[in-house]
Protein backbone atom coordinates (compact mmCIF):
# COMPACT_ATOMS: atom_id res chain seq x y z
CA UNK A 1 0.00 0.00 0.00
CA UNK A 2 2.85 2.25 0.95
CA UNK A 3 4.30 1.58 -2.51
CA UNK A 4 0.73 2.17 -4.10
CA UNK A 5 0.65 5.61 -2.66
CA UNK A 6 4.46 6.82 -3.29
CA UNK A 7 4.02 5.45 -6.62
CA UNK A 8 1.13 7.49 -6.99
CA UNK A 9 1.97 10.64 -5.88
CA UNK A 10 5.44 10.46 -7.87
CA UNK A 11 2.82 10.13 -10.94
CA UNK A 12 1.41 13.33 -9.48
CA UNK A 13 4.43 14.83 -9.11
CA UNK A 14 6.05 14.00 -12.78
CA UNK A 15 2.85 15.21 -14.18
CA UNK A 16 2.62 18.22 -12.27
CA UNK A 17 6.68 18.95 -13.36
CA UNK A 18 6.37 18.27 -17.25
CA UNK A 19 2.75 20.87 -17.36
CA UNK A 20 3.52 24.33 -18.74
CA UNK A 21 3.31 27.17 -16.68
CA UNK A 22 0.23 28.61 -16.24
CA UNK A 23 -0.15 31.78 -17.90
CA UNK A 24 0.84 35.19 -16.86
CA UNK A 25 -1.53 37.69 -15.87
CA UNK A 26 -3.01 39.97 -17.99
CA UNK A 27 -1.15 43.39 -17.86
CA UNK A 28 -2.67 45.98 -15.74
CA UNK A 29 -5.06 48.23 -17.62
CA UNK A 30 -2.98 51.81 -19.21
CA UNK A 31 -3.55 54.62 -16.98
CA UNK A 32 -5.80 56.44 -19.33
CA UNK A 33 -5.12 59.73 -20.14
CA UNK A 34 -7.25 62.89 -20.06
CA UNK A 35 -7.96 64.58 -23.34
CA UNK A 36 -5.96 67.64 -23.84
CA UNK A 37 -8.87 69.95 -23.17
CA UNK A 38 -9.85 68.14 -20.30
CA UNK A 39 -6.49 68.78 -18.94
CA UNK A 40 -7.09 72.19 -19.83
CA UNK A 41 -9.70 72.58 -18.34
CA UNK A 42 -8.67 71.69 -14.69
CA UNK A 43 -5.55 73.62 -15.64
CA UNK A 44 -8.02 76.88 -16.45
CA UNK A 45 -10.08 76.04 -13.14
CA UNK A 46 -7.41 76.40 -11.11
CA UNK A 47 -5.87 79.28 -12.39
CA UNK A 48 -9.26 81.19 -12.19
CA UNK A 49 -9.10 80.32 -8.37
CA UNK A 50 -5.42 81.76 -8.07
CA UNK A 51 -4.62 84.14 -10.97
CA UNK A 52 -0.87 85.01 -9.42
CA UNK A 53 -0.08 81.00 -9.98
CA UNK A 54 3.03 80.48 -11.29
CA UNK A 55 2.51 79.54 -15.22
CA UNK A 56 5.29 78.58 -17.48
CA UNK A 57 4.54 81.54 -19.54
CA UNK A 58 3.44 84.73 -18.37
CA UNK A 59 0.74 87.20 -20.23
CA UNK A 60 2.94 89.46 -22.22
CA UNK A 61 1.52 92.48 -24.74
CA UNK A 62 1.99 92.08 -28.31
CA UNK A 63 1.46 95.41 -28.96
CA UNK A 64 1.28 98.85 -26.68
CA UNK A 65 -0.71 100.86 -28.97
CA UNK A 66 -1.56 103.72 -27.95
CA UNK A 67 2.24 103.62 -26.05
CA UNK A 68 2.02 104.09 -22.13
CA UNK A 69 2.46 107.35 -20.68
CA UNK A 70 2.94 109.67 -22.76
CA UNK A 71 2.32 113.34 -22.02
CA UNK A 72 -0.98 114.65 -23.00
CA UNK A 73 -1.10 118.15 -24.93
CA UNK A 74 -0.22 120.48 -22.81
CA UNK A 75 2.73 118.18 -20.86
CA UNK A 76 2.22 116.46 -17.32
CA UNK A 77 0.29 117.27 -14.89
CA UNK A 78 2.18 119.20 -12.04
CA UNK A 79 3.83 116.76 -9.99
CA UNK A 80 3.93 113.66 -12.28
CA UNK A 81 7.86 114.22 -12.64
CA UNK A 82 9.23 114.42 -9.39
CA UNK A 83 12.24 117.40 -8.27
CA UNK A 84 14.88 114.39 -9.20
CA UNK A 85 13.13 113.92 -12.88
CA UNK A 86 12.28 110.42 -11.92
CA UNK A 87 8.30 109.00 -11.77
CA UNK A 88 7.16 105.36 -11.17
CA UNK A 89 4.14 103.33 -11.80
CA UNK A 90 3.59 99.64 -11.12
CA UNK A 91 0.03 98.12 -11.55
CA UNK A 92 -1.40 94.71 -12.48
CA UNK A 93 -4.53 93.41 -13.95
CA UNK A 94 -5.74 90.02 -15.05
CA UNK A 95 -5.67 89.00 -18.58
CA UNK A 96 -7.92 85.83 -19.68
CA UNK A 97 -7.37 83.38 -21.88
CA UNK A 98 -8.46 84.91 -24.87
CA UNK A 99 -5.77 87.73 -24.53
CA UNK A 100 -8.24 90.73 -22.84
CA UNK A 101 -7.72 92.22 -19.64
CA UNK A 102 -10.18 92.00 -17.03
CA UNK A 103 -10.45 95.07 -15.86
CA UNK A 104 -12.50 94.79 -12.47
CA UNK A 105 -8.89 92.91 -11.60
CA UNK A 106 -7.23 95.93 -11.76
CA UNK A 107 -4.57 96.82 -9.27
CA UNK A 108 -2.79 100.32 -8.60
CA UNK A 109 0.44 98.43 -6.52
CA UNK A 110 2.54 101.56 -6.35
CA UNK A 111 2.45 104.75 -7.82
CA UNK A 112 4.00 107.97 -7.29
CA UNK A 113 1.01 110.18 -9.09
CA UNK A 114 -3.03 109.47 -9.73
CA UNK A 115 -2.53 110.16 -12.94
CA UNK A 116 0.32 107.56 -14.10
CA UNK A 117 -2.55 105.18 -13.11
CA UNK A 118 -5.10 106.37 -14.28
CA UNK A 119 -3.98 106.58 -17.74
CA UNK A 120 -2.71 103.03 -17.47
CA UNK A 121 -6.46 102.52 -16.88
CA UNK A 122 -7.72 104.05 -19.75
CA UNK A 123 -4.88 102.68 -22.00
CA UNK A 124 -4.58 98.76 -20.73
CA UNK A 125 -8.03 97.80 -22.22
CA UNK A 126 -6.86 98.87 -26.07
CA UNK A 127 -3.62 96.76 -26.29
CA UNK A 128 -3.12 93.28 -27.21
CA UNK A 129 -1.93 90.47 -24.97
CA UNK A 130 -0.77 87.01 -25.58
CA UNK A 131 -2.77 85.21 -22.44
CA UNK A 132 -0.67 82.83 -19.76
CA UNK A 133 -0.04 79.10 -20.22
CA UNK A 134 0.66 76.46 -17.75
CA UNK A 135 1.05 72.80 -19.12
CA UNK A 136 0.61 73.64 -22.76
CA UNK A 137 -3.38 75.19 -21.90
CA UNK A 138 -3.96 78.92 -22.19
CA UNK A 139 -4.83 80.07 -18.94
CA UNK A 140 -5.76 83.20 -17.10
CA UNK A 141 -2.84 85.09 -15.34
CA UNK A 142 -1.76 88.38 -13.44
CA UNK A 143 0.17 90.88 -15.65
CA UNK A 144 1.83 93.42 -14.30
CA UNK A 145 3.44 96.52 -15.80
CA UNK A 146 6.24 98.50 -14.30
CA UNK A 147 7.71 101.91 -14.73
CA UNK A 148 10.06 104.57 -13.95
CA UNK A 149 10.55 107.31 -16.61
CA UNK A 150 13.55 108.82 -15.85
CA UNK A 151 14.91 106.86 -13.56
CA UNK A 152 18.90 106.39 -13.55
CA UNK A 153 20.31 103.26 -15.71
CA UNK A 154 23.11 101.65 -13.34
CA UNK A 155 26.69 102.32 -15.05
CA UNK A 156 27.65 99.04 -17.34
Amino acid sequence: MIRRLLAASSAAFLLAACQPPPPPPPPAPEPVALLNSDLCYLVQAEAAKAPGLAVDRAPGVVKYDPRPLMPPKGGYPRGVIRRDGTTKVKVSVVVDTTGKPDMKTFAVIETTHAWLADNLKSLIPKWTYTPAYKNGCRVAGLWVFTATPGARRPAK
